[in-house]
């Protein structure tokens, strides 16, 4: 089900055009940002993604043991909903910035608590997208790790416990695994990729997370290579925490063009999200690309430029067999009013699924059709995908509701 939901989430990516934000706007890969503790007045004038940068990690959430402070998050899930963009929460377990009251609870009360957090964020946030389940494994393994089942019997019990709660509380979330300095280090990438096989293998993973941070004196081979180890796990890779942290303009420019688009291009990228982006609001120091005074550095100016005129490697390309095909199917109007239109099938049996930019099923049947068939979709306006069996081939089409 959930490699079904990832082909999808590409192919709804790549038809995409009505989402509002604007470096990557109708491309097929996004291309987003974090929002702190404020939202910057021009953050919808360039991402299309949105990650809470330290409102979504559990110590910033429940720092008084059940005493809740959803207001950081709160922000940044609705900045995504309402621009109709994705939402990536960060993060449900991590060794670094969680609760200082867990460290003192028997075993037992820490795998209840992580439980009853991980159960808390997911009833509250239903239309997450993306969910960094476990951050940083090879680095910095919780206190609680133990409680959760520490090594076990696979070596990493406590990173499957982990997604298996993120599966079970939010099951229409893609889960990833995130952790840094892994594409700049063959060992380290072979390491993940065990933990990810551990995962793939129970189903438990969507997404490959690799933070991007710390790349600026990684050969850019090195990257490609572990890259290409990475997407052959057959799983889609985001580059989850991207920077370049050079105070120099002309060297960060340049270490921009030289890495970028070795990152974009790549057919098993399918996103890269930047780790802040205004001077003095950000995590690294000299990592921003706009001023205080509101000017961009030059690898702002370029990476606008690139994004524009590039469209994200062959990943982007049309997939066989899951094209639009325009003298197959009808629909009409679209845009729909009130969620309701027509589709002219012609005659046969029919599996219809319709599904969202996510790759979410809003909607399935099964049809036998020699006539026009009105169809009702009780969904937010937006883009919407039909995906059409007929017993032999899979036909696709787009759908805008009003």
């Amino acid at each position: 089900m959930h490699k079904a939901r990832i082909l999808i989430l590409s192919l709804a990516v790549f038809w995409s055009t009505q989402l509002k934000a604007q470096l990557a706007k109708d491309k097929c890969k996004f291309l987003g940002n974090v929002i702190g503790g404020s939202l910057p007045a021009d953050f919808n004038n360039y991402w299309n993604q949105v990650t809470p940068e330290n409102s979504g990690k559990w110590g910033s959430v429940e720092s008084t043991r059940d005493v809740m402070s959803w207001n950081g998050l709160d922000l940044a899930y609705n900045t995504a909903v309402n621009n109709s963009v994705s939402f990536k929460q960060h993060t449900l377990v991590w060794g670094q910035q969680q609760p200082g009251w867990i460290s003192a609870l028997p075993a037992l009360e820490q795998r209840e608590e992580v439980e009853e957090w991980i159960k808390s964020f997911c009833e509250r946030y239903p239309e997450t997208d993306f969910i960094d389940v476990v951050n940083e494994p090879l680095h910095a393994v919780p206190d609680y790790a133990t409680a959760l089942g520490e090594t076990g019997s696979t070596g990493w019990d406590w990173v499957i416990w982990s997604f298996e709660k993120a599966r079970q509380y939010c099951p229409n979330a893609n889960l990833i695994l995130n952790d840094y300095n892994i594409i700049s280090n063959d060992a380290a990438t072979n390491s993940y990729i065990t933990i990810i096989n551990l995962l793939k293998e129970r189903e438990l993973i969507d997404i490959i997370g690799e933070q991007g941070h710390f790349l600026e004196t990684t050969p850019v081979n090195t990257i490609k290579k572990n890259l290409d180890k990475l997407q052959a796990t057959g799983l889609p890779v985001h580059i989850s925490e991207y920077d370049v942290n050079i105070a120099d303009d002309h060297l960060q420019n340049e270490k921009y063009k030289e890495q970028f688009p070795v990152l974009w291009e790549h057919p098993g990228v399918h996103g890269i999200t930047l780790w802040g982006y205004r001077q003095g609001q950000i995590w690294r120091e000299n990592s921003y690309l706009i001023r205080t005074n509101g000017t961009a550095r030059p690898a702002m100016n370029w990476l606008s430029s690139y994004v524009d005129t590039n469209k994200g490697g062959t990943f982007c390309d049309p997939v066989t067999g899951m094209l639009e095909d325009d003298s197959r199917m009808d629909i009409f109007p679209s845009p729909a009013t009130d969620g309701t239109f027509t589709m002219n099938l012609g005659q046969g049996v029919f599996e219809v699924k319709i599904l969202d930019l996510y790759g979410k099923i809003k909607k399935e049947m099964s049809v036998s059709a020699n006539q026009p068939l009105i169809v009702q979709l009780n969904e937010p306006a937006g883009m919407y995908f039909l995906q059409v069996h007929d017993g032999r081939q899979t036909i696709c089409k787009k759908i805008l509701l009003n």
